[in-house]
């Protein structure tokens, strides 16, 4: 399998990730409540922002495809990050980047998108939960 970041690369987008995951802690916004989180001033609109800008299209239309996309791995019991949430509640950074960066150029992302792609969806995927994600997101076929 081709490499999609470099070591330096996963360990710069794991450290984002665990800043905007901190960043919502601090804000109060720890659990995810409902879907007025990704409306203008919820809690995930700089990963809504993010994801919109890069993909040209809704958050939620984005994420649906994308959970279709990388369903073996988040959503299917013998899934890597499944087996990970499971375990321990969190998906690791290192795996959850290589995964799901590689689950990005086969949607047909490239270049500079697939990086500030792979974090804001690996930041929503961990704020919401990989339940609730694939609740949402990971079961339309």
């Amino acid at each position: 399998m081709t490499e999609i970041f470099s070591p330096e690369e996963i360990e710069e987008l794991s450290t984002e990730i665990d800043r905007q995951l901190q960043e919502l802690r601090r804000s109060g916004n720890a659990t995810y409540k409902s879907g007025d989180e990704l409306e203008p001033g919820g809690a995930l609109s700089k990963q809504k922002e993010s994801i919109e800008s890069l993909t040209k299209e809704p958050m939620p239309s984005f994420l649906a495809k994308f959970g279709r996309a990388a369903k073996t791995d988040i959503c299917d019991k013998d899934g890597l990050l499944n087996q990970q949430w499971h375990k321990w509640g969190d998906l690791n950074n290192k795996d959850a980047l290589e995964r799901l960066g590689a689950v990005l150029v086969t949607m047909g992302f490239s270049g500079n998108v697939v990086s500030p792609l792979a974090v804001a969806a690996i930041v929503v995927i961990v704020h919401i939960g990989l339940k609730a994600f694939c609740e949402d997101y990971g079961n339309n076929t």
